[in-house]
């Protein structure tokens, strides 16, 4: 009878048990990295297009819109964001939790029409930043100096945007810069005379269809420039 009641009991314990949810296995994303995407989803009003961000799953299952991991080291760091065609709620600036991902390597930004303001501070937190594009925006104010605090910069892309002011100066202090792409925007001033100190590796200057004027510094003379584009400014 003993016997008996304890094979019940064990039949029972297993059926109860087998109709529980099977819990999931480790998550790879690194929590930190995966609480600032959250953070930037909702500082950007939730928009429908990131809506497999889901705070339930694994932010580096390949399933998450526009998020990459660092598979190759097994870190499983945020190191690539692309935040593309979102249909955003309202008027919005660029995320500052953006700076809290200290892994990025590639940041896009493009096609956004209701992001605004200015480019934010916190990008300089970026210090493992190489390919940084923001295209396709109407993010407004200046090209900021402190953009060449970044010295990991390969390639800035600031295309078809709503920037103005003047160039900076001291984008010339990037080690690693191979080209800038300033096209149809609002910038004004000459080129200055710093960017004929570019790096050997620098390539690449795309600045058509802005309000640039003044002389064209013969100092880019000096660079072995693969493709120039300035037309339609004020020179």
């Amino acid at each position: 009878m003993t016997t008996t009641l304890l094979i019940t009991f064990l039949l029972i314990l297993t059926l109860s048990l087998s109709s529980l949810p099977i819990p999931s296995l480790s998550q790879l994303c690194n929590p930190q990295d995966k609480q600032v995407l959250l953070q930037i989803k909702n500082q950007l009003g939730n928009p429908t297009q990131l809506a497999s961000w889901d705070p339930s799953t694994d932010c580096c299952n390949t399933t998450w819109q526009g998020v990459s991991c660092d598979t190759d080291t097994k870190t499983y760091r945020i190191n690539d964001l692309s935040l593309s065609n979102l249909n955003l709620p309202k008027l919005y600036p660029i995320p500052p939790s953006l700076g809290n991902l200290p892994f990025l390597a590639i940041l896009d930004i493009n096609n956004i029409l209701n992001l605004v303001g200015p480019i934010p501070l916190a990008i300089v937190n970026l210090t493992k930043l190489r390919y940084l594009y923001i295209s396709h925006t109407n993010v407004s104010g200046s090209i900021p100096e402190f953009m060449s605090q970044i010295q990991t910069l390969v390639t800035i892309d600031f295309s078809y945007n709503k920037l103005s002011g003047e160039l900076p100066s001291s984008l010339s202090l990037l080690p690693n810069l191979v080209g800038i792409t300033f096209n149809d925007n609002f910038l004004t001033g000459p080129i200055p005379e710093s960017y004929g100190s570019f790096s050997n590796l620098f390539t690449s200057i795309t600045l058509q269809r802005n309000q640039l004027s003044g002389n064209i510094p013969t100092t880019l003379a000096k660079l072995n420039l693969a493709f120039v584009d300035l037309s339609s400014n004020r020179y």
